[in-house]
């Protein structure tokens, strides 16, 4: 009788999962049929915004699958300036048109958005960053060159970093979230011992090591994401926030200002704190 009752089970399981797989399919050639024309991160100049950057806004601006599929296809169904998540690409291209889809079949391909996984779109951003630079629109220029460097450039532009008891850093393609944060702890560790000892240039090299941590890998990223959604910008302005904290560290340990390099460490250790105790656990759960 168990083994009847597992045999149903896994039977069921199989043919849930071989259902997804069509439906994925199914959303797949439908986007292929109807949106890829246009958001093909390929073209030159672009046509549309690349999948990349809507389906991340559109997770960080909804809760769960079904509110983003909702979402999608409402402004898909009816596209206005006043519905569009996507500002920026609107004000250049304009509102998409009506494709002329069923909803039904809408609804599949943001379903199949939502599951994708998009490469980063680093022709369109290196292009994008080129354009703006010739057109003197510096702010732009600036925002998509680092949006390339930081997904694309495998992060040659990064500041060269000195961290504690680890010799060439921690990098985006090799580097865990556990690992990064290791590190942080270990750099922090420095910094207390370099501050008890009055050793303002290594004091310096822990700050400096903390404001400019590794980062995880891409895959490791989009999962963060995909499960903080709109807690992700909060979450960035809780590590900016140590980022510029650790900078005023380093700033204070060079000119030797042990009381301001003392109150900025407090001040730092209070933001990492802060963000660990609101974050941690949700993390832990999205990453396992």
């Amino acid at each position: 009788m168990k083994k009847i009752i597992m045999t149903m089970m896994v039977t069921g399981l199989l043919a849930s999962q071989a259902q997804a797989a069509d439906t994925f399919k199914e959303g797949k050639d439908l986007f292929q049929q109807n949106c890829f024309m246009c958001h093909n991160a390929e073209l030159e100049p672009a046509q549309a915004p690349p999948m990349f950057g809507v389906q991340m806004k559109y997770k960080m601006a909804t809760e769960d699958k079904e509110s983003f599929v909702n979402r999608i296809t409402d402004f898909v169904m009816h596209p206005t300036k006043e519905k569009t998540l996507l500002k920026e690409p609107v004000k250049v291209l304009g509102v998409m048109p009506d494709i002329g889809a069923e909803e039904d079949e809408v609804r599949k391909i943001a379903a199949y958005i939502h599951d994708e996984t998009f490469q980063p779109p680093c022709s369109h951003w290196k292009h994008a960053a080129e354009r703006f630079k010739k057109e003197g629109k510096m702010q732009m220029y600036k925002k998509h060159q680092q949006r390339y460097d930081a997904m694309c450039s495998n992060f040659t532009a990064a500041p060269k970093v000195q961290h504690a008891n680890f010799k060439g850093g921690i990098t985006a393609e090799e580097g865990s979230l556990q690992a990064v944060m290791q590190q942080i702890a270990m750099d922090y560790a420095a910094l207390n011992d370099a501050i008890f000892k009055e050793d303002f240039a290594k004091a310096a090299t822990a700050a400096h090591a903390i404001a400019f941590h590794g980062t995880p890998s891409l895959g490791t990223k989009m999962k963060l994401m995909g499960g903080l959604r709109t807690d992700m910008k909060e979450f960035k302005k809780a590590d900016h926030k140590v980022h510029v904290l650790a900078t005023e560290v380093e700033k204070a340990a060079k000119a030797k200002d042990m009381k301001t390099l003392i109150a900025k460490q407090s001040q730092m250790l209070s933001a990492c704190m802060a963000c660990h105790t609101s974050y941690r656990s949700r993390i832990i759960e999205i990453l396992k």
